[in-house]
C-alpha cells in the first residue's frame, strides 16, 4: 500500500506544472552548461543540465520562438509571451521587431515606402533609426514587388556588418530554391555578394572574423549543398569543403571561432521529408574534417550547437521527424536528455532550435 500511495503522488507530482521530472539518460549533470527551454506539444518546458530535472514552466499554447533574455532570468516564447524560469504566471510582453544587435544597443529593420495605388515604391534598411540601403521596388508585375521585399538574416558578432537578402518577388516558391546572401556595413555603402544559398538562419556561423555558409540552390536539403568561406574585410568567398558525394547542413561555430561543426550525409535526391541520415562532423578552417557521431540506419543527428568553452556538442538525434536532445563529448553521444517532438521540416531541414534554446552562465 505505501509503494502504491508512494507511486500515485509521483504521478501527480508530475502532472502539475512546474514539477521536476528526471532527464533522459546520460544527463551531464553540470551546472555549468546551464539551461534548455523547449516547445512540445504546446508546453514549454525547462531542462536543467546541472541537476537533470526537466519542468513544465507553461502547460498550453506555447509555440517558438523561444528565448533566454535578462540574463537566463526569463524566457520568452511565441514571441508575444514571457515566464520567469523559477516558474509562475506568463506575462505578456511587447512583439520584438527587426533584428536586434550582438550587444542589444541597436536594432536593424526592413522599412517599406508608397504611396497607396503606386506603381513603385521603395524598401530600407534602417539600422538604429538611420537608412543605410534603399532599393527602389516596381510593383506593376509583381503585387509584393520587383526585384522584391529585402530581408535581414544575421548580424556579424562585432556588430559591423548586417547579412541580408532580396527575397524575388515575395515568392516563397521561388525563395525556397535559394536567394543571394549579401553583406552591408552598418555605416551604408556598396552591397557585398556572399554566395547563393537556402535562407535558414542556422546555415551560416560566424567563426571570428570569418564567416561559414552553407551554399547552394535547390530546396531539397540533402543535394548541392557545400561549405563556403569568407574573409573579412573584403569578402572574398572559397569553397571550404566541396565534393559530388556529400551534402552539408547546418553549422554552429565555437566561441572563438576554433572549432566549426556541421551536418552532413551522402547525397540524395529523395524529396520525402524523413528520409535523411545525417551524421556531425568536426570542420577545420583549413578543410579538414573529422566525423563526430554516427547515427543508426534511419536516424539522423541534426541542429548541432556548441557549449561556451567549445568542449562539447548539444545536438538533435531524430527519427521520422521525432526529435531528443544528445549530448556529443569526448568522442561519444551521450542521451537523451529530453524528447523535442516532433518537427516536418522542410524537404529534409529541420533548425530544431527554432523552438528551443540554451542559455549557459558566463564563464
Amino acid at each position: 500500500m505505501r509503494a502504491l500511495t508512494a507511486a500515485l503522488a509521483t504521478v501527480a507530482l508530475l502532472a502539475v506544472g512546474g514539477a521536476s521530472a528526471r532527464a533522459g539518460g546520460g544527463c551531464p549533470g553540470d551546472s555549468r552548461l546551464g539551461l534548455v527551454a523547449y516547445v512540445r506539444g504546446g508546453a514549454l518546458h525547462l531542462l536543467d543540465l546541472g541537476t537533470c530535472g526537466d519542468r513544465v514552466l507553461v502547460r498550453t499554447g506555447a509555440s517558438g520562438p523561444v528565448r533566454f533574455v535578462r540574463g537566463g532570468r526569463l524566457v520568452r516564447y511565441g514571441g508575444v509571451r514571457a515566464v520567469p524560469v523559477a516558474g509562475g504566471k506568463p506575462v505578456r510582453v511587447r512583439a520584438e521587431t527587426g533584428l536586434r544587435s550582438p550587444d542589444g544597443r541597436v536594432t536593424a529593420t526592413i522599412r517599406a515606402e508608397r504611396r497607396p495605388g503606386a506603381p513603385t515604391g521603395t524598401q530600407s534598411i534602417v539600422v538604429g533609426g538611420r537608412t543605410i540601403y534603399t532599393v527602389r521596388e516596381s510593383y506593376r508585375q509583381a503585387p509584393a514587388g520587383v526585384p522584391g521585399p529585402l530581408a535581414l538574416l544575421a548580424w556579424s558578432p562585432d556588430g559591423r556588418w548586417l547579412l541580408f537578402y532580396v527575397d524575388p518577388m515575395g515568392s516563397q516558391s521561388l525563395a525556397a530554391d535559394g536567394i543571394e546572401l549579401e553583406a552591408i556595413g552598418v555605416n551604408g555603402g556598396k552591397p557585398r555578394k556572399v554566395v547563393h544559398m537556402l535562407a535558414y538562419p542556422d546555415y551560416v556561423a560566424w567563426c571570428g572574423p570569418r564567416l561559414v555558409v552553407t551554399a547552394g540552390g535547390s530546396r531539397l536539403a540533402t543535394e548541392n549543398k557545400w561549405l563556403a568561406l569568407a574573409t573579412l574585410p573584403g569578402w572574398r568567398v572559397r569553397r571550404l569543403v566541396a565534393g559530388p558525394a556529400r551534402a552539408w547542413g547546418s553549422v554552429a561555430c565555437a566561441s572563438g571561432g576554433a572549432r566549426l561543426a556541421a551536418q552532413s550525409q551522402p547525397v540524395s535526391h529523395d524529396f520525402a521529408f524523413a528520409s535523411t541520415h545525417w551524421s556531425l562532423w568536426s570542420i577545420g578552417l583549413d578543410g579538414v574534417r573529422t566525423r563526430l557521431t554516427a547515427p543508426a540506419r534511419g536516424y539522423a543527428d541534426e541542429s548541432p550547437r556548441w557549449s561556451r568553452r567549445g568542449t562539447l556538442l548539444l545536438f538533435v538525434r531524430s527519427r521520422r521527424g521525432n526529435g531528443k536532445l544528445y549530448l556529443w563529448r569526448r568522442g561519444r553521444a551521450q542521451g537523451p536528455l529530453a524528447s523535442l517532438g516532433s518537427s516536418l521540416g522542410y524537404y529534409g531541414h529541420r533548425d530544431w532550435w527554432s523552438a528551443a534554446d540554451w542559455w549557459q552562465p558566463a564563464r
